[in-house]
Parts: structure tokens; C-alpha cells; sequence
């Protein structure tokens, strides 16, 4: 029997949908989340798409979400820096979308050449700039705070891959000597700013997810009860083989969903 969990941290690809179909279930699921007055959100790895846009994909597939009910990893890294380091100049290695988000947290942007940079952030930037680089390596050899969104290190796109956040990551990490800190899951900074967010503690908590090197290892990282999904990338062979194990299982949101009901 499904435990009575008063939040919900929800992953999307293969667990509410797969590709442009919703995943069996999904639907139902998310409407008994409503009918109950559960606290839900889809906390993504996702820093290409923005939260308006996978609001927009959800509602297009039938579930009416709003954006308070999706948290990037873009969102939750800068978050995560205007409430540790208020008024910090960032030096942002990113697309604008990541760049209007800081400036709408009341963060100054750093220099070009980041010389007043407290925090590198670093997510997707298909534009990068052996200057930008440098900046950043720079920087955080002076001692800005390092902050990657996630260590994604490609990204899947039409006929094939490219260069992904992590990539990026990298460089900067083999340039400064430092390690950042990664917001975006397996890291626990995702979920904790998720719970920040509703207001809740990990006690009372569930990640739902397919995957257990992310979701799931996320989960167990920040404290809360894991349910693994089959309807993504793992399957009971795979869940076997793991030594990453989850609290609960089930095939898809539509079978947790008939555990509670019965």
C-alpha cells in the first residue's frame, strides 16, 4: 500500500510521458494529487527547455499544470545562489533565458571578463567563447563559488548529440582545479530547493522516477522515500543488478495509482 506521503517530487520523461504520449496512468495520477490536496513538483534536469515550456508540453498532453508546479535545475541553481549569496555579481555561462533568470533574482551580472565575479554558474551555451572560458577559469582560480547546473555531458538533439552542460563543466573544472557544486539531480540541491519551495521536509516525501542512477540515487541523497517507475528506462532485470535500491516499485503512476484506491 502506497504510504500516506504529503509530497510529491515527480520526474517527467518516462514517467508522466514518453516522447509526445503520456505514459498509462499519468493523467489519473496527477488528478488524485489535486482531488487529495497533495503538494506536487516536477523537479527536471532539464536546462534547455524552461519551466514555461514543459508547463506548455504538460498542459498540450491533457494535465493541467502551472508553472508553480515545474523546477528546473536553471531555476533551482539560481535560486539556490540569491538565497546563500544575496547580491552576488554572477558571471553566467549560458543562453539569455539563464541570464534573465538571474537578473530576476535581483543578481548583478559580473563583468565580461568576470574580475568581479562571486559565483561562475554554468549551464548550456552553444555560443561559448574561448574568452568566456578563460573568464570562468579564471575567477574561480580567485575564488568564486563554482555552481553547475548539471554534469549532463551531451545533449540528445535531431540526428544525434552535442556538446552538453557537463562539457562545459568540464573544462572549467580541469582549468580551476575545483570541483563545483551540481545543483541538477543525482545531486541532493534539486530536491532540497524543491522541498524549500513547498515547504516541506524530506519525511514526508516520495521521489518518483525511471531511473535509478538519477532519480532514484537523488531521492536517497536528499533524504526522501524513492518509488521507482518501470514505464522509463529501467526494468526488473536492470532494478536486480542495482545495488541502488528503491522503497517502492511499480510498473507506472496508473499502478501506484490503483494501490491507493483499492
Amino acid at each position: 500500500m502506497l504510504p500516506p506521503y504529503t509530497t510529491y517530487l515527480i520526474d517527467l520523461d518516462g514517467v508522466v510521458y514518453r516522447g509526445e504520449t503520456l505514459v498509462p496512468g499519468a493523467k489519473d495520477f496527477i488528478s488524485w494529487l489535486e482531488r487529495t490536496g497533495k503538494k506536487y513538483l516536477f523537479p527536471t534536469n532539464n536546462s534547455f527547455a524552461s519551466e514555461a515550456q514543459v508547463v506548455e508540453k504538460l498542459n498540450r498532453l491533457g494535465i493541467p499544470a502551472g508553472k508553480e508546479h515545474v523546477l528546473g535545475a536553471g531555476q533551482a541553481s539560481v535560486r539556490n545562489i540569491a538565497r546563500r549569496f544575496p547580491g552576488a555579481h554572477v558571471f553566467v555561462i549560458g543562453e539569455q533565458p539563464l541570464i534573465d533568470m538571474v537578473i530576476a533574482y535581483n543578481l548583478p551580472l559580473a563583468r565580461e571578463d568576470a574580475s568581479d565575479a562571486d559565483v561562475v554558474l554554468v549551464g548550456l551555451d552553444r555560443t561559448i567563447t574561448y574568452q568566456k572560458l578563460t573568464a570562468a577559469v579564471l575567477a574561480v582560480r580567485r575564488g568564486a563559488h563554482f555552481i553547475a547546473i548539471n554534469r549532463d555531458p551531451l545533449l540528445p538533439v535531431a540526428g544525434g548529440f552535442t556538446a552538453g552542460t557537463g562539457t562545459m563543466v568540464a573544462a572549467i573544472e580541469a582549468g580551476s582545479g575545483v570541483t563545483p557544486q551540481v545543483i541538477g539531480k543525482p545531486q541532493p540541491a534539486l530536491l532540497q530547493e524543491a522541498l524549500n519551495l513547498l515547504g516541506s521536509t524530506p519525511e514526508e516525501t516520495v521521489m518518483i522516477g525511471d531511473g535509478l542512477e538519477i532519480d532514484i540515487k537523488a531521492g536517497k541523497a536528499a533524504g526522501t522515500h524513492t518509488m521507482l517507475v518501470l514505464s522509463g528506462k529501467e526494468s526488473r532485470e536492470s532494478l536486480a543488478r542495482s545495488p541502488i535500491k528503491p522503497d517502492l516499485v511499480y510498473e507506472n503512476l496508473g499502478a501506484a495509482l490503483a494501490d491507493v484506491l483499492e
